[in-house]
């Protein structure tokens, strides 16, 4: 079965392009919200989640595209769909002027309402976490 496209935003309290640059591009900016740790070596991230000295999860994202100020695109290694990825895109709203995150995730039919939660709960982190 392929996997379909999902795709969300969240604004954030900032209009400061530098620091909402460094929160989607950086592994200290990525850890703030994304995992408990992220690594970065030759353009490959590696993601953990949990206790690395108990039980715990760890996956590697290549990094597909990077254009500064804008997008940071991956695509985890495991992935065996060639066309799937994840995107976060950096947005200015019109309205406010403070900057808005666009997120563009892949999942299986049965895994969109779960992949939803999971940015959700990536947002409200990253909330608690900056304050943006």
């Amino acid at each position: 079965m392929n996997k379909q496209r999902f795709n969300t935003e969240y604004e954030l309290q900032s209009n400061v392009e530098s620091i909402i640059w460094s929160l989607i591009s950086t592994p200290s900016g990525l850890q703030k919200w994304i995992a408990d740790k992220v690594e970065e070596h030759d353009r490959a991230l590696t993601f953990t989640w949990g206790d690395p000295d108990k039980e715990h999860e760890t996956r590697t994202a290549n990094m597909v595209q990077l254009i500064k100020n804008t997008l940071i695109r991956l695509r985890w290694d495991d992935e065996e769909n060639p066309e799937a990825y994840w995107e976060i895109r950096m947005a200015k709203s019109d309205l406010t002027n403070d900057y808005i995150l666009e997120i563009t995730d892949y999942a299986l039919p049965e895994d969109m309402e779960s992949l939803g939660d999971i940015w959700q709960q990536n947002f409200e982190e990253l909330h608690r976490s900056t304050g943006l």
